[in-house]
Order: C-alpha cells, then structure tokens, then sequence
C-alpha cells in the first residue's frame, strides 16, 4: 500500500515522525502476523513517503526541518495520503497550502483515501471532501472549524471517524489511533494490537471530551466581561439568575440576551461549566473527596452533581482521576 505523509512549513512533527514511526514498526514486524491471515509475505504493508510542495525539507512548528523524499508536482498515485496537524495561524497555512490542497482533491479523484488529524482536516475540509461528511478535529478548534465548513457534519467528541474514502482523527495524538487503526485496517489486527502496545497507545480511546477544557469566548462586551469574572470568583455562592442580574444591573431578558451572544452560553451554564472545570482540576491536583469537591464548587447533592460530571466529561469522578491524576 502506497502512503504519503504530508509535510508543510507549520506542520507538527510529532505528528509526521510519529505515524512514520507506527507505520514503520508495523512493516519491521508484518511476517509474523501477516502470515496468520494471508500466508508468508516478504512484502511490508506499506511503502512510505514524506512528501512536501516542492521536494524540499519543510520547517516544522518547532522550527526543525522535515526531509521529504518527493514532491506533489510528480505524478505518483497513492493509495492513501495522510495529512497532520499543525501550530500556526489557520488562515496563513491554508493559504500558504492551496496547491497542496488541489492535490489531495486530485489523488481522491484518483482514488487515494485521504486522512488527516488534529486541523490537517482543515486541509480536507478546504478541498471539499467532507462536504456532506461527518468528520472530527482538535475540540479546541471545534467552534471555528464549525463556522468555516458548515457543510461538514462535525462530531468534534469523537477520537476517530471512518467515511470509507475519507478518515479524521482528533487532536494532536489522536494520530496514534489514527495510524493503530490503519494498521488495523489495512494490514491485520494482530499486527495493530502488537503496535498499539509497543507504542504503549490506547487503542480503545472513543471520545476525546475528557481532554477537552472549557474556554470562554473572547468578545467585546465590557460588562458581560465583569459578570463573568464575578461568576468565576464567587462559583461556591449559591448563585441564581436574579443574583446575577442584579450584580450586572440588567433586566432579566437584556442579561440573558447580552450574555449569550457574548459567550454562547446562558449565565447559569456557564456557571455550570465553570464548575466543572474547577472540580477537573480538583481531581486532578488533589485527594479530595468527591463530595468535599463538589462543596468547594457550589454544589450541595453530590449525587446530583456526579451524574452531571459524567454526562459532561464522559467519565465518572474516579475515572477522570484515575487518568489525569497528576501526583
């Protein structure tokens, strides 16, 4: 199977390097698993090429220079082209990228399955091959991913989503799963679990909602600002509506309006997602219990307060504690 790993100015190169890496070991490792469902084979699974605009090295985000082996301006048909991630400007890199672009239109017209990670689905989605397609990115990028490809059913929740000619994966080292699941795909299962625990990868990551952090949206609204960093300081006060509205002298309905164009939330679920985020970052950093976190986010059932925890981070309590414990 011919692979191309695409490499431009800004990409990430842990994201280059490292799926080169998976796939590598899966083709240093194929015979003995190979053979289990299509009988000795001397030939790896995949031939690989790091490829660039030109030919030439690119400057990665950590400014360090990728060789490529070819260029897209030659005429070689692959059967999957791989496209990372990267950490720039999104605008200066798509245009920097729309040859780039126009050849992965054509290698899928030529039949090429096209991947990206992380916002290489920018790239996709610009040459409009996940128009009418659900797909998924970093969650930090949802909101402006959701903007720019409104054609794009986005399911910014999921690790992984497969259309058949066209495959996404989440953020940053989501790529893992992405190239665990290729092998998966395309070599043998056996040869993608032997990888995914070389790798030391989770290849049952589903969902990337525990990882996400909750932002608030930059605006330009004065007082809404002030409202929020009241909230934000006081989120262990028993806080209603009317308490809110009374502290931003605004009627009900102006504060209701105001807020909710400037952050996309009502004031009370942005209380809410303020909470949670601090009691994330409880279980993270502490050995509280459960119930003296929810005490110390304004909470009283901790019951109550746990089902909400799990609805909005996919985990329980203990689970998200469990992964992201940091001492």
């Amino acid at each position: 199977m011919k692979i191309a790993i695409l490499a431009f100015n800004h990409c990430t190169a842990s994201m280059v390097l490292g799926f080169l890496d998976i796939l590598s070991i899966a083709n240093l490792n194929h015979g003995e698993f190979i053979k289990k469902v299509r009988g000795n084979s001397k030939t790896p699974p995949f031939e690989i090429d790091i490829i660039s605009g030109n030919g030439k090295p690119v400057i990665s985000s950590s400014e360090h220079p990728i060789l490529a082996k070819k260029s897209i301006s030659l005429k070689t048909i692959y059967d999957l082209v791989y496209v990372p991630g990267f950490l720039f400007d999104a605008d200066a890199v798509l245009t920097n990228e729309k040859k780039t672009i126009l050849w992965l239109k054509n290698q899928h017209k030529k039949g090429a399955i096209i991947t990206a990670a992380c916002n290489g689905n920018y790239l996709v989605a610009e040459s409009g091959l996940l128009n009418n397609r659900k797909a998924t990115t970093h969650w930090n990028v949802a909101n402006d991913f959701k903007n720019r490809y409104q054609s794009v059913t986005l399911e910014p929740e999921k690790i992984l989503i497969d259309e058949g000619s066209v495959i996404s994966a989440a953020g940053l080292t989501a790529y893992l799963n992405l190239a665990i699941y290729l092998v998966y795909r395309f070599a043998s299962p056996q040869l993608a679990a032997f990888c995914s625990k070389i790798f030391l990868v989770d290849s049952g990551r589903r969902m990337q909602t525990p990882y996400e952090i909750f932002t608030p949206h930059k605006h330009g609204d004065s007082l809404i600002l002030q409202v929020q960093e009241w909230l934000a300081k006081n989120i262990t006060e028993s806080i209603t509506l009317e308490s809110i509205a009374s502290k931003s002298h605004l009627g009900r309905r102006t504060l209701l309006r105001r807020f909710k164009f400037a952050t996309g939330d009502t004031p009370m679920i942005y209380l809410q997602k303020l909470r949670i985020e601090k009691a994330k970052t409880l279980l993270q950093t502490t050995n509280l219990t459960f119930n003296e976190i929810t005490w110390k986010v304004g909470y009283e059932n901790a019951s109550s307060f746990q089902k909400l925890f799990k609805t909005e981070t996919g985990l329980s309590p203990k689970e998200y504690r469990s992964k992201f414990l940091l001492n």
